[in-house]
């Protein structure tokens, strides 16, 4: 029997802290999910086998060079109505799924869920909130700041509408997909913290913190692009990160 929500889980060759995530996502207050185990790289091929055998619910996708590809395999083969995306150095709080869960059943329209989360480091030790997501949603918010992660649940047949996740900006896959699913569907923020984002020395986005920027700020481009600004605003990318768009001088 199909379960309605696929958690897709990219495995890198290092994953420390992948037995707490998954004990995260075992302790689901919705149990009704069903996980894919998505190996990054032939190195990480070996991290599956043990994890797949922990619980029936786990499976495993097949391999791929990225992320973003592994990924969208895996995200091809699930006839789940809902995905999400649980990095394996994170983890969910219990009530994360079935939070979520009610507020796209709430919201026909809505394509995407997300929610609050919370910083921690290697230790477990909470950092506090991740700044971004206490902003407002809007699609024009979220070129210029990234609210929308990391923790989302999606509809699959939005998530498709939108293209998926891709290689277009391979440091910045989740904010592109975000960007995309902005511009074909509607969102939903839950207030509650929900995930528990972990900070450390190897995390991708610390060990590629210069490349990220890049590629955030390409996609943020792309996505101007796409709307139909670039006639009326030019765009920049500050020595702080932050995205500007400004209207185009007077001809």
């Amino acid at each position: 029997m199909t379960a309605p929500i696929s958690v897709l889980l990219p495995l890198r060759s290092a994953t420390p802290f992948l037995g707490e995530a998954l004990a995260s996502l075992q302790a689901q207050t919705f149990n009704e999910w069903r996980a894919v185990l998505c190996p990054v790289g032939a190195a990480a091929t070996a991290l599956t086998a043990p994890a797949a055998a922990a619980d029936p619910r786990f499976r495993v996708g097949p391999a791929a060079a990225t992320e973003a590809a592994a990924l969208a395999r895996a995200a091809d083969a699930i006839d789940s109505e809902y995905l999400c995306v649980l990095d394996p150095d994170d983890a969910l709080a219990p009530a994360a799924l079935a939070e979520l869960h009610a507020a796209l059943a709430a919201r026909p329209d809505a394509g995407m869920a997300y929610s609050r989360h919370v910083l921690v480091d290697a230790g477990g030790r909470m950092l506090g909130p991740g700044p971004l997501c206490e902003l407002p949603y809007s699609p024009e918010a979220l070129l210029l700041d990234w609210m929308t992660g990391p923790l989302r649940l999606l509809r699959t047949a939005a998530y498709r509408r939108a293209g998926g996740h891709t290689d277009a900006h391979p440091d910045a896959i989740d904010y592109d997909l975000c960007l995309r699913l902005s511009e074909t569907c509607a969102v939903v923020h839950v207030a509650q913290p929900l995930y528990l984002r972990r900070i450390h020395a190897d995390a991708p986005e610390v060990a590629r913190w210069a490349e990220g920027i890049e590629a955030r700020y390409a996609a943020f481009v792309a996505a101007v692009r796409r709307r139909g600004l670039g006639a009326r605003y030019d765009t920049a990318l500050q020595v702080d990160s932050w995205h500007i768009l400004q209207p185009l001088p007077a001809q």
